[in-house]
C-alpha cells in the first residue's frame, strides 16, 4: 500500500512538473542573463528567480544606507535637517508603495530623449532608463588582482611591518601596482565601457530599463523610510548613562559612537531589520504593475500559457521561501555575534 501512494504521489509530482522541460514560446521584458523564446521554463523562472534578487538586493542596499543617514540625522542635534529627515521618512513610510512605482515610472518615461540625455560622472538618464558605466573583461581582472593582491599583502605585512608604519597604505600601494600590471597584461581595451550615443540609442555601458530603475528607486526609499525608523528606536534604547559615562572618560566622539553606541544599538536592529528586510523582498511583486518580470509576473505569465496553475505557484512559494529564510537565517547568525553577554540581567 504504501509503495502505490508514494509511486501516485511521484506520478503527481511529475505531471505538475513536466511543463518545465518545454519551450516557452514568449520572451521575458527584461532579464539579468538572456532569454529567447525558445529556452524552457525552467530557465525562464530561474531568470525571474535572479530578476527578484537582483532587485531585492539593491534595494535593500540602498535602504540601509540611506535609512541609516536618515536615521543619524534624526537622532542629531540640527534641527532643521532633523525636520528635513522626519519630512522623508513620514513622506515615504505613508505613501502606498504602488503608487511610488507608478510615479517613479511616470517620471523616467517623461524624460527626454536620448539625443538630449541627462549626463552625470558618465550616467546618463533618457525615457528609457538609464546607461551607466561597466567595468570590461579588462577592467574585471585589474580589479579582481587589485584586492587579492591587497589582502594578500595586507595579511603578509603583519609579521614584518609594525602598526605604526601603515600596513593598510603598504597594502594600498601594492594592490595599485598590481592592477596597473594585470591591465598592462590583461586584454588591451579599456577598463571601463562607457554608454556612447549611436543614432537613436546607446551602445556600450550597462541599460537599466525604465521598469527596473522604476521598482528599485520605488522600493529603496518606502523602505528606507521605515529602516530609518528602525534604526533611530535602536539607538535611543542606548541608556543615557552610558553615554555619559564614555564621554567622562574623555572618549572621542567616533570612539564612543563605534565602541559604545553602535554595539549596543545593534541588539535593537538586527532582528527587526531582517523583517524588514523580508517585507521589501516580497514587495517585489509590486514590479507587475510597472512590466518588471519578476518571479510573480512570469509565473502568472507561465500559468496564462501553460495552464499549470498549481505547479507555478508552488515552486514561486517554495521561491519566495528560500529567499527570506535565508535572510531570517542570516540575520540570526549577526544576532548572535552581536550579543553582549550579559547585557541586561540583573
Amino acid at each position: 500500500m504504501a509503495v502505490v501512494v508514494a509511486a501516485t504521489t511521484a506520478g503527481l509530482m511529475l505531471g505538475l512538473f513536466d511543463f518545465l522541460i518545454r519551450p516557452t514560446g514568449w520572451q521575458m521584458g527584461f532579464s539579468i542573463l538572456p532569454q529567447r523564446s525558445s529556452d524552457p521554463y525552467w530557465w525562464t523562472i530561474g531568470l525571474s528567480y535572479l530578476n527578484t534578487v537582483v532587485l531585492a538586493l539593491l534595494a535593500v542596499i540602498v535602504a540601509t544606507v540611506v535609512g541609516t543617514v536618515m536615521a543619524i540625522i534624526i537622532v542629531g542635534r540640527n534641527p532643521v535637517w532633523k525636520m528635513v529627515a522626519v519630512a522623508y521618512v513620514q513622506l515615504f513610510r505613508n505613501m502606498p508603495l504602488l503608487l511610488q512605482a507608478l510615479f517613479w515610472f511616470a517620471v523616467i518615461a517623461h524624460g527626454p530623449a536620448p539625443r538630449q540625455a541627462y549626463s552625470f560622472i558618465g550616467v546618463r538618464l533618457t525615457n528609457r532608463g538609464m546607461e551607466i558605466p561597466i567595468l570590461t573583461l579588462s577592467g574585471l581582472i585589474a580589479l579582481t588582482a587589485g584586492l587579492f593582491t591587497l589582502l594578500a599583502v595586507f595579511w603578509v605585512s603583519r609579521s614584518f611591518i609594525p602598526p605604526q608604519w601603515g600596513r593598510l597604505g603598504f597594502a594600498s600601494l601594492a594592490s595599485c601596482g598590481a592592477i596597473g600590471v594585470a591591465y598592462v597584461f590583461s586584454i588591451p581595451e579599456s577598463m571601463v565601457s562607457f554608454p556612447q550615443l549611436q543614432g537613436f540609442s546607446f551602445a556600450g555601458g550597462l541599460h537599466v530599463p525604465t521598469e527596473f530603475l522604476a521598482i528599485w528607486i520605488a522600493l529603496s526609499m518606502y523602505g528606507s523610510a521605515y529602516v530609518a525608523e528602525i534604526v533611530r528606536g535602536g539607538f535611543q534604547t542606548v541608556p543615557v548613562g552610558m553615554i555619559e559615562a564614555a564621554k567622562s572618560l574623555a572618549l572621542p566622539l567616533w570612539a564612543i559612537e563605534a565602541k559604545v553606541r553602535i554595539p549596543v544599538a545593534l541588539r535593537a536592529i538586527v532582528l527587526p531589520l531582517a523583517s524588514q528586510f523580508t517585507v521589501l523582498i516580497k514587495a517585489t511583486s509590486i514590479g507587475l504593475a510597472v512590466g518588471f518580470t519578476d518571479l510573480f509576473a512570469v509565473t502568472l505569465m507561465s500559468i496564462n500559457q501553460s495552464g499549470r496553475t498549481i505547479g507555478l505557484l508552488w515552486l514561486m512559494t517554495v521561491g519566495f521561501v528560500l529567499i527570506n529564510q535565508l535572510i531570517l537565517s542570516l540575520f540570526g547568525f549577526i544576532n548572535r555575534a552581536v550579543e553582549i553577554p550579559n547585557y541586561g540581567q540583573r
